[in-house]
């Protein structure tokens, strides 16, 4: 008698009825993603201006929170102009992803894109340079951890102390690593992308310096990048493959709910839908939950997938899976 392996998620995923849909939703709206980045743009804008013409330092705290909470939908944004699905046209696509999503972070696409493709080819495996990341600091990423030691890094997350290292870590993103030589890792930048980084920060400077805002610039957008938006960053990114049966490939991948503030802050603009994501990296983030819906409509592939109700809710994969004490 042969025994029958059981299909994995991206065999039945790519059926000819599913895959049909996934060519539908891989349609590119330029105007609903040219709105999602302003409409990032301007709770900033409102929210710092909130903080700067109040004086009160507890509207600057909510400030900082909130625009953390903005800092990570632009890393949603850019990660989806990393795969080409922010705008139709491959230059407006990489040069609006850059300059309004991915170098105010102080990230750009040629240098992104390499090394996020190279995570989607081979998830959780040592040719994953995440993977490969996560391996060499199991103290910030060897989840599942003990509760004490889960809060310990998430504390230092939220109060910039593992910041360092995590720039360390993901430095070659960053335009400024590998600037002038000509080593191969990370790839030198592109002239375009030298441009653009030169242009860009340039260009802040002035402004920053005419405006006289330098020290509001490093309170209400720098402060909460290196802080609270670190905190957001690891939720997300330990939900997504940690702590899973299949512990590599396509499927060590969770679809997560989560509630609707935690798809404000830890999941923002759809990216809790990372299984339909990575089944199908060619969709835009606003059509995944169809995808999603649509996937988790066929019973095999409800039955083989990973879908969590929340992150903290009580049966949240963050309180169930990746926190020992709370594990059922």
């Amino acid at each position: 008698m042969v025994e029958t392996r059981p299909r994995g998620v991206e065999e039945i995923a790519h059926g000819r009825e599913i895959l049909a849909h996934a060519t539908r939703l891989s349609r590119i709206d330029n105007g609903r993603a040219l709105w999602a980045i302003a409409r990032q743009w301007l709770v900033v804008i409102g929210a710092a201006a909130a903080a700067v013409f109040s004086g009160n330092p507890i509207v600057y705290f909510a400030a900082i929170c909130i625009v953390a909470t903005r800092q990570h939908a632009l890393t949603v944004l850019f990660h989806d102009a990393t795969h080409c699905r922010l705008l139709s046209n491959r230059r407006a696509n990489d040069l609006i992803g850059n300059i309004c999503c991915g170098l105010p972070g102080g990230m750009v696409i040629g240098r992104y894109r390499v090394e996020h493709l190279a995570h989607h080819r081979a998830p959780n495996t040592d040719r994953d340079p995440y993977w490969l990341i996560f391996k060499s600091n199991p103290r910030n990423w060897h989840w599942p951890k003990r509760l004490s030691d889960a809060i310990r890094v998430l504390v230092r997350d939220a109060a910039g102390l593992n910041t360092p290292t995590t720039m360390k870590e993901f430095s070659d993103s960053f335009p400024w690593k590998n600037h002038f030589s000509q080593a191969t890792d990370p790839l030198p930048l592109t002239l375009s992308d030298r441009v653009t980084a030169y242009a860009f920060f340039v260009t802040v400077a002035v402004l920053l310096t005419e405006t006289r805002l330098w020290l509001e610039f490093l309170v209400l957008w720098v402060l909460p990048s290196c802080t609270i938006a670190q905190l957001f960053y690891r939720l997300r990114g330990i939900a997504e493959h940690f702590a899973l049966p299949d512990e590599t490939g396509t499927d060590a991948t969770r679809h997560i709910e989560g509630t609707w503030i935690e798809r404000l802050v830890i999941a923002p603009l759809n990216i809790n839908c990372h299984l339909a994501h990575h089944l199908f990296p060619g969709i835009p983030y606003y059509n995944l939950p169809e995808m999603t819906e649509i996937l988790f409509a066929n019973p095999e592939f409800a039955a083989r997938a990973h879908r969590s109700s929340g992150y903290f809710t009580r049966d949240g994969v963050i309180r169930t899976e990746l926190m020992l004490p709370f594990a059922s």
